[in-house]
């Protein structure tokens, strides 16, 4: 039997509603009788209310709009007798009335009839689902791209072809593909396809499967193509069987997951009719009529969004948004409410940081379609903005990625002078059978297993440890145990703890199983190289068999380590590094780029600045003048060197260690620097500095702003603290741009009286909440609570080379 179309279920439910009138009616009518000759009951008033309301609502929906009005003059009545001990007779005459006005449209309605078909809704989503899968071709091989582009059309695929990425970049604006292939190699660099890879992957939303081509079959180009985020690495030329094979596993196993709806409304009828609309336009539709059971339903189902109605027995809309808007899991899903309530859109308040939107019933389908995919999509924006600004995304949870590559870095440059007591181990964990295990248990499944293992995993690391989810069933850790214990003897025990409890599936008669790979950290390396080793390592450990440890024995250290020695050299010959961490604007995207200095010897061991900054020479002007002139100088020239179509919004800050005898002298540098690089339009150079070294000397501090601002340059005062001397300097600057907390503050999930009163009165110094900056932000729950304080800037721990860092592009 074929199914049935859009309309044909539409009619279906339209019967079902006339059918279910005369009945509600009936309850009406039964309820005020009740009301009127037994006792005057606030339960019985109630329920007519609900139930007038339901039909206020519901009627215009299904095409009856007398319902909807006859039944709102009655619900407004009744509301006005909520607030009563009893009805006065004018009152009861006016219900009457209204009662009988609505039984004479739902008579009307039932002798209508099934007769006058629903308008179907049909849109564009709709019309594109029965459309050929697309394909992009980014090849620079005229030849190669024509003839993959024509066997691809045989094969019954809608294929476009781009000469280069940042082609495919600029022409897809608003398209989707459902699979690339992709070169490795094109006239902008041998592996200009990996370096594009690697942003695109980067990008809120971005999981199209990618297919990588190239004609080089060693080692570490497919390594790097795949850690880019390539699925699969094939060599050229193209066994075109194989190509079929593999493009029908991706699609098949890599079919975008259904955008998941919880639709919370206590009329059934209503329901029904929302659930085969947004069914119909592609979404996952799970309809809840008890809203008590909204946050049970919310964990188990895992919704993109939620519709919430106002109205509803037992509590409203906007109280369940504020229950949901206090958990860092659901802070960013999108809220959309639907009432018949017109009076409901003044109590709607920024319930969600996705945002929120209100609708009244009967719904305009085409606008709330087009709000749903809206917010939908900016939900994903954010998440991925979270992701940048916050440690970890609950408390008590495992690391973000980024942070902890950052820390990774950290701990790589820092552990030639740490604590000789201590050993660092790299681990990565994963899933044994894990392509196995989501084909037989699906997508939903793994996902809800990685959860419970990410949440067992931050309760077994130590104080000196740490991990991130890597995602696909695999975590990386690090361990830190005493150098004097039996290093084997603490990742064993490390290895049986994440084994324990034993992790199972439904209906899965094995358990599942964790193999790890081990690599002993020092400074011999870089975080690329412990990577590569530890996923090596893991990899064995699994094809050796289930529930395996392999350790892999790390370079050795030199003999002697001379680190003074080696910084010194390094110094003489400038070899610094800038590096770039995003300050975020949260709700419009707007970043800045702060620029951080590194030194780099040429195997790639990086330096911190607490390493080098004691060893760096006198010079005329002290010892932070030349370092700050190189950072300014090379800064702006990453800010000319950028590409792409956001780049020509990017602004850089640069942070300036000198004191402000000297900062002045490098205004000249900085002017010199930009008339120079010809910096212009929209791009903008920020200097940063220490709020308590501008309050060492605040009479040049107040001629530096001055300057600043004449020159079209921004100022940001960083390290603001809870102490009156903070404010005070702000309020006497009169110029400043941004403002950023010291990190202490951002890291606390303790909100002081001390911190909202800063956050007070640096609001009324600033005349905005735009210009505070929060650093050092722990989890995604503090984040939420600056966000209900107005702030919007948060800095993170994203931290890249440039030419990485500024083509992030959410």
């Amino acid at each position: 039997m074929s199914e049935a179309s859009p309309g044909q279920k539409l009619q279906e439910l339209r019967t079902r509603y006339i059918a279910g009138l005369p009945n509600r009616m009936g309850e009406l009518g039964d309820s005020w009788n009740r009301l009127l000759h037994v006792s005057w009951n606030p339960k019985a008033l109630e329920f007519m209310h609900q139930s007038a309301h339901k039909l206020t609502g519901s009627g215009a929906t299904f095409q009856f709009p007398e319902i909807s009005n006859t039944a709102r003059i009655l619900e407004e009545q009744l509301q006005v007798l909520l607030a009563k001990s009893d009805a006065t007779s004018t009152e009861r005459q006016q219900i009457e009335n209204s009662l009988k006005a609505l039984e004479r449209a739902i008579e009307d309605a039932s002798r209508a009839g099934p007769d006058n078909e629903m308008p179907v809704f049909v849109s564009k989503t709709v019309i594109e689902k029965h459309q050929p899968l697309r394909i992009a071709v980014i090849e620079d091989d005229e030849n190669q791209a024509a003839y993959l582009k024509n066997w691809l059309e045989q094969q019954g695929y809608y294929a476009e072809t781009f000469e280069d990425p940042e082609t495919y970049t600029r022409r897809t604006d608003g398209h989707f593909h459902h699979l690339i292939l992709l070169d490795i190699s094109f006239p902008q660099g041998a592996l200009e396809g990996i370096g594009w890879l690697e942003r695109m992957k980067c990008q809120a939303g971005t999981n199209t499967p990618v297919i990588m081509m190239s004609t080089r079959s060693d080692m570490v180009a497919r390594m790097r193509a795949l850690r880019a985020g390539a699925d699969i690495y094939l060599t050229k030329p193209i066994d075109m069987g194989v190509l079929e094979k593999r493009i029908h596993q991706l699609l098949e196993n890599a079919r975008p997951a259904r955008p998941r709806v919880l639709w919370v409304d206590d009329d059934t009828d209503l329901l029904a009719y929302y659930e085969s609309i947004l069914s119909e336009e592609g979404y996952e539709v799970e309809g809840l009529s008890q809203p008590v059971r909204v946050l049970e339903r919310i964990e188990q189902f895992q919704p993109d969004a939620i519709i919430l109605d106002h109205d509803m027995p037992g509590c409203q809309g906007i109280e369940l948004a504020k229950v949901l808007r206090q958990d860092a899991n659901y802070m960013t899903i999108p809220i959309l409410f639907v009432s018949a309530s017109p009076e409901a859109r003044d109590l709607l308040e920024q319930h969600s940081i996705a945002g929120n939107d209100f609708f009244q019933k009967p719904l305009d389908i085409e606008l709330f379609l087009s709000s749903l995919h809206r917010h939908l999509t900016n939900a994903k924006l954010i998440a991925a903005r979270i992701n940048l600004v916050s440690q970890r995304k609950e408390s008590r949870g495992l690391q973000n990625h980024d942070y902890f590559l950052t820390e990774l870095v950290d701990l790589l440059a820092r552990i030639e002078s740490d604590q000789a007591d201590q050993a660092h181990y790299l681990v990565q964990a994963s899933v044994d059978r894990h392509e196995y295990l989501r084909a037989q248990h699906g997508a939903r499944a793994m996902a809800n297993l990685s959860a419970r293992m990410e949440k067992h995993f931050a309760e077994q690391l130590a104080v000196g440890d740490s991990g991130c989810a890597l995602g696909g069933g695999s975590f990386l850790f690090w361990v830190t145990a005493h150098a004097a214990d039996d290093g084997r003897a603490a990742l064993e025990r490390f290895h049986y703890n994440l084994n324990n409890p034993a992790w199972t599936l439904e209906n899965a008669p094995d358990p599942v199983t964790l193999s790890l790979g081990v690599l002993t950290l020092n400074h011999a390396m870089d975080e690329d190289k412990a990577l590569i080793e530890a996923e090596k390592a893991c990899s064995e450990a699994m094809q050796s068999g289930s529930n395996k440890l392999i350790w892999q024995q790390a370079p050795e250290r030199p003999p002697e380590s001379k680190l003074n020695e080696r910084i010194t050299e390094l110094l003489a010959a400038q070899a610094f590094k800038l590096y770039y961490q995003p300050i975020v604007n949260m709700e419009t995207g707007d970043t800045l780029f702060e620029a951080l200095v590194r030194l780099v010897d040429e195997d790639n061991a990086v330096y911190l600045p607490g390493q080098f900054l004691p060893w760096l020479p006198e010079g005329s002007r002290g010892p932070f003048y030349a370092l700050d002139r190189w950072v300014i100088q090379h800064a702006v020239e990453d800010l000319t060197h950028l590409e792409g179509k956001a780049s020509a919004s990017y602004s850089v800050s640069v942070k300036l260690s000198s004191p402000m005898v000297d900062v002045e002298h490098l205004l000249t540098v900085l002017s010199g620097a930009i008339r120079e690089n010809r910096i212009k339009g929209n791009r903008r150079i920020y200097l940063a500095l220490s709020s308590p070294t501008v309050l060492k000397d605040v009479p040049r501090a107040k001629k530096i702003a001055k300057l600043v601002q004449s020159m079209g340059c921004g100022l940001v005062i960083e390290h603001v603290a809870t102490d009156t001397a903070s404010v005070d300097l702000i309020k006497e600057l009169d110029s400043v741009d941004l403002v950023k907390l010291a990190p202490t503050l951002g890291a606390s999930d303790q909100q002081t009286p001390a911190l909202e009163d800063l956050l007070s009165q640096l609001k009324a110094a600033l005349s905005s909440s735009q210009k505070i900056v929060v650093t050092g932000v722990e989890d995604a729950k503090v984040l939420s609570w600056f966000w209900e304080q107005g702030i919007r800037n948060f800095q993170g721990y994203f931290i890249q080379e440039p030419k990485g860092a500024m083509s992030y592009e959410l």
